[in-house]
């Protein structure tokens, strides 16, 4: 009986050594697993692990949760994360505060086979690791080391694919802040080798629509033009009336107008012929793939003059109803053969001063990677 009491003794001793060690705050890990992380991604691995931890302890089994975003995803008892990949599920860009919660969503988009959403949601995770890591050197949590794995997977998985790739995962960006204040959209493209940064009101036209942008393979060069857009209320005085709209509207034979937007567009060319066009003549042609030459110049009042460098044109708009309104476009031209650039931003003239503001932000981060 002495023995078997020495051993319950031993054995509830050992129970409440382990309640104890579970109750700290210090994450136990077996050192011979441990990989050489920093201390300071060992630190946002922890508040990782504690974030979903504490959420997972507020319901016996699973729990549905939703992101910055509004989508779904659960959190199950084992602490693990999942994803719902549906009919409401849509695109997103990382944001830098919830990467870790980003590389979920990764591994749920491959599990339901959508290869390139994953990617391009994998090289965004990319982007959050790679500006934090110019604040915080050697900045290398795991959900960037795994996300990385999953990219490379992927592309040796499509290496045959390389413009489907391309098309469908750039490009690829990541909000600087979190859920609470996304920050500005760093945006980046792995084949035009740019770098730039937004506003994270314009929204890319990727993120809702299945084939965004445009890509063309012309005769002696590439072009691709991707796009965000922000709309805005319409302008209405006041003797503006619902019906009279209305009656306007169905007498033009529509059911609605198209609102009133700020967009922004980044187009860029590589040239397959060394020296195929130069600096003074590219934006003419510009000018000819957006349809603006004498006749529609004449047609919408359309004036440009140069400002420091940029272009300011300001060109009339009419809309469903016949009522006109002027908008204001922002270009610059950047040409260093082979590859070449317009970035261009156009929005209503009584929307100048979030324009300006826009347009600062757009210039202040847009850098062409050395070739």
């Amino acid at each position: 009986m002495g023995q078997r009491g020495n051993f319950y003794f031993l054995f509830f001793l050992q129970i409440l050594v382990f309640q104890n060690l579970l109750s700290n705050d210090t994450l136990i890990v077996d050192p011979l697993l441990e990989k050489p992380w920093t201390d300071d991604a060992r630190e946002e691995e922890q508040r990782s692990y504690y974030r979903f931890l504490s959420s997972s302890k507020e319901v016996p089994k699973v729990k549905l949760e939703q992101d910055a975003f509004g989508r779904n995803f659960h959190i199950y008892p084992s602490m693990k994360v999942r994803y719902t990949i549906d009919n409401d599920y849509h695109k997103e860009f990382p944001i830098f505060g919830d990467a870790d919660l980003a590389f979920h969503e990764m591994e749920a988009l491959l599990l339901a086979r959508r290869d390139f959403d994953a990617l391009f949601l994998g090289k965004g995770i990319g982007l959050c690791q790679r500006l934090h890591e110019t604040k915080e050197k050697k900045f290398m949590p795991s959900w960037a080391v795994q996300a990385n794995q999953l990219n490379n997977q992927i592309r040796a998985k499509h290496k045959e694919e390389p413009h489907e790739m391309s098309m469908a995962s750039e490009p690829y960006g990541c909000y600087e802040g979190d859920r609470d204040n996304l920050g500005d959209l760093y945006l980046e493209s792995e084949t035009y080798r740019y770098i730039l940064k937004i506003p994270s009101t314009l929204r890319y036209e990727g993120l809702f629509r299945k084939y965004p942008g445009r890509s063309t393979q012309l005769d002696k060069s590439m072009l691709r033009i991707s796009r965000f857009v922000e709309f805005i209320s319409p302008v209405r005085d006041d003797s503006w009336d619902d019906m009279d709209e209305a009656k306007v509207l169905q007498e033009a034979g529509i059911t609605k107008k198209s609102p009133r937007k700020i967009l922004f567009s980044i187009g860029a060319t590589f040239d397959e012929i060394p020296r195929y066009r130069n600096e003074k003549d590219y934006y003419k042609f510009w000018d000819k793939e957006r349809g603006i030459n004498s006749k529609t110049m004449f047609e919408k009042n359309f004036t440009r003059v140069e400002d420091n460098g940029d272009y300011v044109s300001r060109f009339k708009s009419v809309d469903e109803t016949g009522m006109v309104s002027y908008y204001l476009m922002k270009e610059y031209y950047f040409y260093k053969s082979p590859l070449g650039f317009i970035l261009s931003l156009s929005f209503p003239e009584d929307e100048k001063e979030k324009g300006e503001k826009y347009w600062k932000t757009i210039r202040s981060e847009f850098r062409v990677r050395d070739y």
